[in-house]
């Protein structure tokens, strides 16, 4: 760990550098394509190693060595394969097997959106399982014996309760959401952002209200009382009741994605790559990878 980020206290005047004074590193995400530039970040639950995918493909990181390790891995449906990885979205769902969806690093291969698919080897080889040519799932939680899934192609919230084999689906609010997480107690309750928005729902998607506005919110959500959001400046707040914020403290970069390790202890993924690690609720950060 290189960098320690402190905020003094919860007021306002509580900072971290601003996004715009850190120099990003292009050595594993293509700052000339649009974004996203941070598709998922993950851990391999056999090794502790971070799993980060990008625009520029999946890496393998241990941030004790300070080593990257590209993952190549191969998508297989219909009696076609490709390679994959770059714009994957991951989720591990455990030891050796990962759940997501993506496209095809050879175009011609197969149909650009590769719906839902599962691999048990670590993201070496995947199997397409549903939807083929029709979904491409920008997010994925396991919760409550459930599969949730955000689809960009559909603009709406997948829900599966066979393991990702059938969905039924709730259309979301205008705009491609960017993050979403579902209430740790409660299987309907759904915080969902846009690039400016924060939305609710409280019966699994039929209804959804705007509860807030800033800029690229990015959502983690451990435990009840803990509802986390970073937004694109680099400030974190912290809610117990999903409707009042409380500002804990910031990060040195535009936040991308979280992974929740427990209720205070998060790792939040900056537009470079950068991990950056909390363990007192975003309180004050340290840096886990910097690539």
């Amino acid at each position: 760990m290189t960098l320690a980020v402190a905020a003094h206290g919860c007021g306002e005047d509580s900072a971290a550098p601003e996004a715009s004074e850190r120099p990003r590193s292009d050595r594993l995400v293509d700052f000339s394509q649009k974004p996203p530039y941070v598709n998922a970040l993950d851990l391999d639950p056999r090794d502790g190693r971070l799993l980060l995918t990008t625009n520029k493909g999946f890496w393998r990181i241990d941030p004790e060595k300070d080593t990257v390790e590209p993952v190549r891995g191969t998508v297989t449906a219909n009696g076609k394969s490709s390679p994959v990885g770059t714009f994957l979205e991951l989720k591990v769902a455990g030891p050796g097997r990962f759940v997501g969806s993506g496209h095809p690093d050879d175009p011609k291969a197969l149909p650009n959106f590769l719906g839902y698919m599962e691999s048990d080897d670590a993201g070496r080889t995947w199997r397409v399982i549903s939807r083929l040519g029709d979904a491409d799932l920008h997010k994925i939680v396991l919760l409550h014996d459930r599969m949730y899934a955000f689809d960009a192609v559909l603009g709406a919230m997948l829900f599966s309760d066979d393991g990702g084999r059938t969905f039924t689906e709730q259309f979301t609010p205008r705009g491609l959401i960017i993050d979403f997480e579902v209430d740790p107690e409660d299987p309907d309750r759904i915080f969902a952002s846009t690039e400016e928005q924060l939305f609710r729902t409280e019966d699994g998607g039929k209804a959804w209200r705007p509860v807030d506005r800033a800029e690229g919110i990015r959502l983690a959500w451990p435990a009840p009382g803990a509802l986390y959001r970073a937004e694109r400046d680099g400030t974190v707040r912290r809610s117990s009741d999903g409707g009042s914020w409380e500002r804990v403290g910031s990060v040195p970069g535009e936040p991308y994605k979280f992974k929740a390790l427990g209720a205070e202890e998060l790792l939040l993924a900056l537009s470079d790559g950068t991990v950056m690690k909390t363990e007192d609720g975003g309180r004050t950060w340290t840096e886990e990878f910097r690539p």
